[in-house]
């Protein structure tokens, strides 16, 4: 039996093991807490963050491939690079990083799905259904392994694309005459509560503003981005908790500048004080786009500046195969920004150092997150 194996089954244990107990410790009916442990003051402090999991392969190659054979040949490559990534090994720096900050609310980004079918049916319809990689249910087991309850209270699936690779096993197409399976990415934003903390008011939904392009393999694909919401009570402190994860600065910045406009406006809609958090793609430093400015003059108060004068606070990237051994990190585009009378008491980078020196992967994900501890005056 591998390592690996044997990972996987104590995971699957620690999980059926965890929801026993909370279904017979839990009643149907049981009151919440508030997000407030019995006999500690409300103080309305929040601890919050926001990380980009990274779905394990960059996709430019695929996007701009000028002939099937490269689009397949892209789209293999890119699979690989999901398995040499190595998922579960990071989600286990990222489970440890959860675990040392302790936030209540996490949004997480890039939370993908990954599925596979064989043969490859080559309709571009996303109907992949076979299991290969889920990043929210794996590290939702890295952190069960540690004892801790984060449940995810909010979910926005986004983009669902499909393409075909070269796949010995899989039997010769005979339009192509190549053997291929298909691959499908999922791509999803995350809300994780903390056990103990009350949520509400669960929303989702998707920017009219979406980047679509033309593929190699004859169709277009749409790289939808969505944003996901819920109202939260911790420590006597009432707001809504907004994660998103906007369109990158290329090729069309204006469709991510119309994506924040959008997010701007559903989070001044608010009747509750809002914490926002993502990855934006616009750098804090205005070298790319303009939408970081936009949400600042639209009212929204940048945590980290409040809290640091002079740590930049760079959160993106690290090459696409996670080897380089010392960060590339580069721009400020991974925020927690506030609505209403918040006070940033202490923001902080996790995940801004490798978790290992060897083997790749190095870093936990392509980004740095962002954990913030906010109090409601």
């Amino acid at each position: 039996m591998s390592q690996r194996f044997s990972k996987t089954t104590r995971r699957l244990c620690v999980l059926v093991a965890v929801a026993a107990a909370v279904a017979v410790a839990t009643p149907a009916a049981a009151a919440p807490n508030n997000g407030t442990p019995p006999g500690e003051p409300n103080n309305k402090k929040v601890a919050v963050m926001t990380r980009n999991l990274y779905l394990g392969t960059g996709l430019t190659d695929i996007v701009t491939a000028p002939t099937f054979p490269q689009f397949v040949e892209a789209v293999t490559r890119a699979r690989q690079n999901v398995i040499d990534t190595d998922f579960e090994a990071r989600a286990d720096a990222l489970a440890t990083e959860i675990q040392q900050a302790g936030p209540d609310l996490v949004g997480l980004q890039e939370v993908s799905l990954w599925r596979t079918q064989t043969p490859a049916d080559l309709s571009g319809t996303p109907n992949a259904t076979t299991p290969f990689q889920d990043f929210l249910a794996i590290l939702q087991s890295e952190l069960a392994e540690r004892g801790l309850a984060y449940t995810a209270v909010a979910t926005s699936t986004n983009a669902d694309v499909e393409a075909p690779y070269l796949d010995p096993a899989a039997p010769v197409n005979p339009v192509v005459g190549l053997p291929l399976s298909d691959i499908r990415l999922t791509d999803r934003d995350v809300i994780l509560a903390r056990s103990g903390v009350a949520t509400s008011n669960p929303q989702n939904g998707h920017y009219a503003a979406q980047l679509t392009v033309p593929t190699a393999a004859g169709s277009t694909v749409t790289f939808t981005r969505g944003w996901t919401s819920v109202d939260a009570t911790v420590n006597g402190a009432s707001f809504r908790f907004f994660n998103s994860h906007l369109e990158t600065e290329s090729p069309v910045p204006a469709i991510q500048v119309a994506q924040g406009a959008e997010a701007l406006g559903i989070v001044t809609a608010s009747p509750l004080p809002v914490i926002v958090v993502g990855d934006f793609n616009s750098d804090a430093a205005g070298t790319t786009t303009p939408t970081y400015a936009n949400l600042i003059a639209g009212g929204l108060v940048d945590a980290w500046p409040a809290a640091n004068r002079n740590d930049p606070g760079l959160t993106c990237c690290q090459n696409e195969l996670l080897t380089n051994p010392v960060s590339e990190n580069a721009t400020r585009i991974d925020l927690v920004l506030t609505r209403g009378d918040w006070q940033a008491k202490k923001v902080s980078t996790v995940g801004a150092a490798p978790f290992r020196g060897a083997p790749a992967p190095l870093w936990a994900s392509d980004h740095a997150g962002v954990v913030a501890e906010l109090k409601l005056k």
